[in-house]
């Protein structure tokens, strides 16, 4: 016979699946009251992060963590992109200052945390993100694209290319692909005259 959950379990449960990480539609897909989540705050089993947004303390903090709460923060159907995705999927020695949170063209997010998260709207369909350690990221040959765009240092952009091939998570087409647009946003290159003595 199976017993039914009590409510701070079946919390525990959803929060373990994201990092520890609550939103307040979580908790009304449940079937429980939002000021729950204001009672465990006020008792420090849950931390209120921003609006209707929260962190139950009993889960342990991850390295991820903070990747997972730039995607709930920006809502449903947001996932991370830009120098925070090559960080996510470890192919480029990256430490972001800030999280670039993507979210599908025609989506607003109003919410300010401009310190920590950067919002870019882009036409994401379902094959442009995949997650790594439960977290929706952009896949690789797009988050390469997207540090191409935004000038990245080359020998990054290239450490991202290599280990993304080497690992197989982008094609060789991608990878040729990616190749042609560094070198194009390099420029063409310059002859330099040689020197006669």
């Amino acid at each position: 016979m199976e017993y039914p959950l009590k409510t701070y379990d079946r919390l525990i449960e959803v929060a373990a699946s994201q990092h520890g990480f609550l939103t307040t539609a979580d908790v009304d897909r449940q079937g429980i009251a939002q000021v729950y989540l204001r009672r465990l705050a006020q008792t420090n089993r849950a931390e209120q992060r921003h609006r209707g947004l929260y962190r139950l303390t009993a889960i342990p903090v991850t390295a991820n963590d903070e990747f997972h709460e730039a995607v709930l923060w920006a809502g449903h159907g947001a996932a991370v992109g830009g120098e925070a995705a090559l960080s996510l999927w470890e192919i480029a020695d990256m430490n972001p200052r800030s999280i670039d949170v993507i979210v599908p063209l025609g989506r607003r997010v109003r919410r300010r945390d401009t310190q920590r998260f950067k919002v870019t709207t882009y036409d994401l369909r379902t094959r442009d993100v995949d997650f790594v350690d439960g977290v929706p990221v952009v896949v690789p040959a797009i988050a390469i694209t997207q540090g191409i765009a935004a000038g990245l240092e080359h020998g990054l952009i290239e450490q991202a290319i290599t280990k993304a091939r080497r690992r197989e998570i982008i094609t060789a087409l991608d990878e040729a692909r990616l190749r042609v647009a560094l070198e194009e946003r390099r420029g063409p290159t310059k002859s330099v005259p040689l020197a006669i003595p």
